[in-house]
């Protein structure tokens, strides 16, 4: 019992430290900017640049070790449940529609990732659900599709520069932290291009 919490901790220590500070400080700004810019000095504002710090801080991890940091994940979920219960009015609607959104991306790439081997990183997983948590299904949807866009380019132009292979793995939490950040900030407006109302 007592070596786990050392270990632990000391995964935890490990996660925080693969994120790289100058490329984080740079991306923070803009993300603190763009939270206050889009939706104002208030409540859902600053609550939506915590959010968005948090997606930096795991896309730089990611992109820095190849990790999705355990703990940032967890504050993105926490931060769904305060910005549910303080920011937003409650109702049971919306507990329904944030309860989807934490289930509605994460479980079809958890059974895509049991059916072919690895074809997402626990990270990716566990970042989706709690951003999924976060937004709502709504906009849980349509930040995944962002960031599978974005994804899809990326690993496009990696290919055509030969960079890559076709079945070569690529880190995309940076991808999903984008896509997840602009429905933040637009999902109103993507969701209406996605699905028309």
């Amino acid at each position: 019992m007592t070596t786990d919490t050392p270990k632990a901790s000391s995964n935890i220590i490990k996660d925080l430290k693969s994120i790289p500070s100058p490329v984080f400080y740079i991306f923070a700004a803009v993300a603190v900017f763009a939270g206050i810019y889009v939706l104002g000095f208030n409540a859902i504002g600053l609550t939506a640049c915590i959010y968005l710090l948090l997606l930096v801080a795991c896309a730089a991890a990611d992109i820095k070790a190849g990790i999705v940091p355990d703990l940032i994940v967890i504050w993105i979920a926490v931060l769904g449940i305060i910005k549910f219960f303080i920011v937003e009015s409650f109702s049971a609607s919306g507990l329904v529609d944030h309860l989807i959104g934490t289930v509605c991306i994460s479980v079809p790439m958890l059974i895509i990732t049991l059916i072919l081997k690895n074809a997402f990183g626990g990270g990716d997983i566990k970042l989706s659900a709690a951003a999924g948590l976060y937004l709502g299904w709504k906009f849980a949807i349509a930040g995944i599709v962002v960031g599978f866009l974005i994804a899809g380019i990326y690993a496009l132009f990696l290919i055509i520069l030969k960079k890559t292979k076709f079945k070569s793995k690529i880190r995309i939490a940076p991808c999903l932290a984008f896509g997840f950040g602009m429905a933040a900030l637009y999902g109103d407006l993507i969701a209406r291009l996605l699905f028309w109302w």
